[in-house]
């Protein structure tokens, strides 16, 4: 049985970080980007963790912006045990447009 993924996506537009659950990641993200007008892209799945979804939701609530979306701001306020895993500048060429 397929366990759900904690994902992280962003915005090239203003940064800003979604933080979702989902058995399939990458065809979540292209539902997300049909009713986006920004390019999004997955910054990292933890494999069978989206049981700490409502948990990293709860840390980061004063980043929040609206649902699942939170401001650029709340990257450091990411579990230390879960940005360890993020590769290094993953978060940081949302400005760098292609």
């Amino acid at each position: 049985m397929l366990r759900d993924s904690l994902y992280i996506i962003q915005s090239d537009f203003t940064g800003s970080i979604k933080i979702g659950r989902s058995k399939h990641p990458d065809k979540r993200l292209k539902e997300l980007q049909t009713g986006c007008p920004y390019r999004l892209k997955i910054i990292y799945v933890f494999r069978e963790k989206g049981w700490l979804e409502n948990h990293i939701h709860s840390l980061l609530l004063d980043f929040r912006l609206k649902g699942e979306w939170f401001s650029y701001d709340c990257v450091g306020s990411i579990p230390l045990s879960l940005y360890e895993e993020i590769p290094h500048g993953s978060f940081d060429d949302w400005w760098v447009k292609s």
